[in-house]
This record gives structure tokens, C-alpha cells and sequence, in this order.
């Protein structure tokens, strides 16, 4: 068996084990998105808000033909949890790909893509694909979110 080629910096990096920080930011995503599916048909605002840092944040969702922005989690609440109950009698937010994280110092980043599948009041399967981008700040020990953007592909937005 060949052995990796480890000439160069880029072949480094890409076999280089992840750090302690990353692994954390992959686990508080993957928290992050299963807060986020519903339980009995509805958004889970307890579980999400143990995630989210204290105080301001910023939270900006580009459904491709408006642009909603929330600076703290109970206006983001406010606006996700009745339209998310309005549109779908079910739904869940799944990772449909590698999670990319950078760290540096007490902040990270996580992207992905992400896919939120429900069904409508109807019986209608729908799903919708988003990408995401998650900022995390480390504070007092704990990963906590500071920022979520999330862009939706407009050709399959069903909210």
C-alpha cells in the first residue's frame, strides 16, 4: 500500500485529524438541526434556545424573493414556529452532506447543506434545499450560536 503524499501543505490538511473544537462545532450543528425538526407538529423553541448564545445574535434567511433578519431568538421564534405550523403538520432538518468547519480562537464556522423535509396539512411530501452557514463563539467553556444564514434554493422553497 502507497502511503499518503504528505509533500505538501494541502496534503496535510487533508488528512489531518480534527481538532477537539471541531468535532464540538460538528456535534452543535448536528444538535442544531435536530432542535429544529418538530416534535408532535411543533417548533421546539426550548431546545433550540439552549444552543443559541445569550443576548443579540443575527439570524438572516434568503428565501430567494424576500429576505427575513432576526437579532435576537425569540424574534427569530416568533417568526419560524408559526410559519413553519402554518405550512407543514410535520417536518425535520437533515444534513445532506459533509459539515465544513473553520475554527480561530473562540469563534468557529460551520457549512452545509441541508434539506428540510414535512408534510403538508394536506398529506403532501415537501422538501425544501438550503444551504447554511453557522458562527459559533466560544463563552465561558460552551460553543454557543451567534449567527445562522440560510439561503434556499428558490426551485424547491415550499415555505
Amino acid at each position: 500500500m502507497k502511503p499518503f503524499d504528505i509533500s505538501s501543505s494541502p496534503a496535510l490538511l487533508r488528512y489531518r485529524q480534527a481538532t477537539s473544537s471541531e468535532t464540538e462545532i460538528r456535534t452543535r450543528t448536528l444538535a442544531w438541526c435536530s432542535a429544529w425538526s418538530s416534535v408532535n407538529g411543533a417548533f421546539q423553541t426550548d431546545r433550540l434556545r439552549e444552543i443559541v448564545a445569550d443576548g443579540p445574535i443575527r439570524m438572516a434567511t434568503d428565501f430567494g424573493h424576500d429576505m427575513a433578519v432576526n437579532l435576537n431568538f425569540d424574534s427569530y421564534a416568533t417568526f419560524w414556529s408559526p410559519l413553519l405550523v402554518r405550512t407543514l403538520s410535520e417536518w425535520s432538518l437533515i444534513v445532506a452532506g459533509p459539515i465544513k468547519v473553520q475554527t480561530s480562537g473562540n469563534l468557529a464556522s460551520a457549512e452545509l447543506d441541508t434539506r428540510l423535509r414535512g408534510r403538508a396539512h394536506d398529506g403532501q411530501r415537501k422538501e425544501q434545499r438550503q444551504q447554511m452557514r453557522l458562527m459559533w463563539e466560544n463563552t465561558r467553556g460552551m460553543w454557543r450560536l451567534v449567527h445562522e444564514q440560510i439561503i434556499i434554493d428558490p426551485k424547491t422553497a415550499c415555505l
